[in-house]
């Protein structure tokens, strides 16, 4: 593009006049690499740091099997299976060390057994 075209251009996209958009076109002709300060630099890496999405990975944590919560389900299935409890019309068992769901009466029901974690001294 010519220097016409440009400060045409400039006129017709910025709504400015002749005088300033020659000038515009001037200090763009002459504008020079500026050296950032110290603090400049670091401002700019916060801002494109901020920007980034954090990429995060999941960690895969192994758990160990608990046999304590593994064996009171069973004693839980075990009592809701042989008739300690009339109505159970069927029992899924959703997790081995965690959770029974049942139906009673026509009701669903969920127990959830949980081991909270021994508090720190």
């Amino acid at each position: 593009m010519t220097k016409e075209q440009t400060i045409k251009n400039y006129m017709d996209k910025l709504h400015i006049s002749y005088e300033e958009a020659e000038q515009l076109f001037l200090d763009d002709e002459n504008d020079v690499s500026v050296e950032l300060t110290a603090d400049q630099k670091k401002a700019v890496k916060e801002m494109t740091q901020a920007d980034r999405k954090k990429e995060t990975t999941p960690r895969k944590r192994e758990r160990k099997p608990d046999e304590e919560k593994r064996f009171l389900i069973a004693v839980f299935v075990d009592c809701l299976m042989n008739g300690y409890v009339d109505g159970i019309e069927e029992i899924l068992v959703k997790n081995i060390e965690r959770e029974i769901e049942f139906t009673y009466k026509g009701n669903t029901y969920r127990l959830t057994l949980m081991k909270p974690r021994k508090e720190k001294e």
